[in-house]
């Protein structure tokens, strides 16, 4: 049973860092908004961000644009991408 409550907070968790991507073009504000979900980030870069979240087990890749948007992004669970080696995440596109 812990592990469906803790299996529903990361999927809502995930849907919530969906929606807000999705609705906020300005990288600034989606790294805010990261950082008060807790997010860590693995790799800030002007090409890629790549934010963690070790207790949930999620990630958030996204691929930059020139202008301080993002060209499109991947929000998984570690859970997710296990056992798949030797293919690769790609981006949702926006």
């Amino acid at each position: 049973m812990l592990v469906d409550i803790e299996t529903l907070q990361q999927r809502a968790v995930m849907v919530e860092i969906e929606e807000m991507i999705q609705s906020t073009p300005n990288y600034a504000d989606v790294r805010a908004a990261l950082q008060s979900l807790s997010f860590i980030p693995e790799q800030d870069d002007a090409d890629v961000a790549i934010w963690v979240h070790p207790v949930l087990r999620i990630f958030v890749l996204l691929q930059m644009n020139l202008g301080g948007g993002y060209a499109g992004y991947k929000v998984a669970a570690y859970d997710d991408l296990e056992g798949r080696e030797g293919i690769s995440a790609g981006y949702n596109a926006r």
